[in-house]
C-alpha cells in the first residue's frame, strides 16, 4: 500500500493548504493511503470535491486530505462542517487535473493498472509461441498463450497479457501494455507507451464490398481486401472491445495522445490528430477525420469523409454528416450547432405547450 504526506500532495498538485491555521496538527505530516469516494472516506483517505453535485456527501466525509478548487474554499469554511478543522483542505488551480496526477501516484500498487515499472528481465511464458525471426527487446513480459508471428518487433519494457496475438511484421514501441486477448493484425505500427485494453482488435479489414450485378439486380458481393496499415502514435490509449480497421491502400492513423473509449469503431483510412478523444459506443465511418484535441461524445456517428476540425466538439448521441469548423460544435440528429439545437428544442416545447393549451380551451 502506498502512503503520501500532505507536503507531497501539495507539491504534486500545485495547491495550497487552505485551512492550515484551523488544523490541530501539522498539515505536512498528515498521511493518506488511498483515494476514496467522498461520502465514505475516512482519516486515512484522500477525497475530492470540486462539483456541487457531491454536496450531499460532504456531511459524512471524514478524509485526511480533501482536494478542491479555490471557488469552494470559502463555502467550506462557512459550512460549519467538522472537516474544516480535521481535514487538510488543498485548494488547487485545477482540481480535476490534480485528481489525474494523484491517481498516477497511487496506481503502481496495482500492477494491472499502472505498469510504470519495467519487468526486471525479459520473461516469456513457456506456453507462449514466439517466432524465431521476431525481435523481443529487454525487460519484456509475454504472458501465457500469446503468439508473436514472424518479423514482429516488441520494444523494451512492453507487457503482453495472456492471449495477445501479434501478427507478422507488427512493430511495437517501448513500454506498451496489451491486456488479455488483444489482437494486432499484420504490419500494424505502434509507438511508445501505447495501452490497449482487453478484447480490442487493431488492423482488421475495413468494411468494403463491390456489388456483383446481373442487369440491375445485385447477385453477390466482391470483397475489397484492405492492404494498408494501422499506425498508432506515442501515448495512445484504446479501451476494451474497440476496433481500429486497417486502411484500404493507405493507412489508418491515430496520432500521439489519442484516447479511445470502450466499444469504439474506427473505420478504414480514418485520421485522428493529436489528442483527439472519442467516447464509448461511437463509430467513425471510412475516411472520417478528427482534428487536434477534438472531442466526440458517446454513442455518436461520424459519416464518410466528414472532418471535425481542431478543438471541435460533438455531443453525445449525435449523427455528424457535415464538417465541423475549428472550435465548433455539433449536436443531435439532424446535426445542428449547439445553440441552434437548444433553440429548436425550445421552439418544439413551446409548440407542444401551445397545442396543449388550445386543447384544454376546446375541452
Amino acid at each position: 500500500m502506498r502512503s503520501f504526506t500532505g507536503e507531497e500532495i501539495l507539491g504534486w498538485t500545485g495547491g495550497r493548504a487552505a485551512n492550515a491555521e484551523a488544523l490541530a496538527q501539522d498539515w505536512r505530516a498528515i498521511r493518506v493511503n488511498r483515494p476514496a469516494p467522498l461520502g465514505v472516506c475516512g482519516p486515512e483517505d484522500l477525497g475530492f470535491f470540486f462539483s456541487r453535485e457531491y454536496e450531499r456527501e460532504l456531511p459524512s466525509a471524514r478524509p485526511g486530505i480533501l482536494i478542491t478548487g479555490e471557488p469552494f474554499v470559502k463555502p467550506l469554511q462557512a459550512s460549519g462542517l467538522p472537516l474544516w478543522s480535521r481535514t487538510l483542505v488543498v485548494a488547487c488551480p485545477d482540481p480535476y487535473l490534480a485528481m489525474a496526477v494523484l491517481s498516477g501516484k497511487f496506481a503502481p500498487s496495482l500492477s494491472a493498472v499502472a505498469h510504470q515499472d519495467r519487468p526486471a528481465r525479459t520473461d516469456i511464458h513457456p506456453s507462449a509461441v514466439v517466432h524465431p525471426s521476431a525481435k523481443v527487446g529487454e525487460h519484456v513480459r509475454i504472458g501465457p498463450h500469446c503468439t508473436v508471428e514472424a518479423g514482429a518487433e516488441i520494444g523494451d519494457g512492453s507487457v503482453l497479457y495472456p492471449g495477445v496475438f501479434v501478427g507478422p511484421q507488427v512493430r511495437i514501441g517501448q513500454d506498451c501494455v496489451f491486456f488479455p486477448n488483444v489482437v494486432l493484425y499484420e504490419q500494424s505500427w505502434l509507438g511508445d507507451r501505447v495501452r490497449i485494453h482487453a478484447g480490442s482488435v487493431i488492423g482488421a479489414d475495413g468494411f468494403g464490398y463491390a456489388p456483383r450485378r446481373e442487369g440491375r439486380q445485385v447477385k453477390g458481393h466482391e470483397k475489397i481486401y484492405h492492404l494498408g496499415r494501422v499506425v498508432l502514435g506515442d501515448d495512445v490509449e484504446i479501451g476494451a472491445n474497440t476496433q481500429v480497421d486497417r486502411g484500404t491502400f493507405g493507412d489508418t492513423v491515430l496520432e500521439k495522445n489519442v484516447k479511445l473509449d470502450n466499444g469504439v469503431q474506427v473505420g478504414h483510412n480514418c485520421h485522428l490528430a493529436e489528442g483527439a478523444v472519442v467516447c464509448g459506443g461511437t463509430a467513425l465511418a471510412g475516411r472520417a477525420s478528427l482534428g487536434k484535441y477534438a472531442y466526440v461524445g458517446g454513442n455518436s456517428g461520424i459519416t464518410n469523409n466528414v472532418h471535425v476540425a481542431d478543438g471541435g466538439q460533438v455531443g453525445a448521441l449525435s449523427l455528424v454528416t457535415r464538417d465541423v469548423p475549428p472550435g465548433g460544435t455539433a449536436l443531435g440528429a439532424p446535426q445542428r450547432e449547439y445553440k441552434e439545437h437548444l433553440k429548436v428544442h425550445a421552439y418544439l416545447n413551446q409548440l407542444f405547450e401551445e397545442r396543449n393549451e388550445s386543447r384544454k380551451k376546446r375541452d
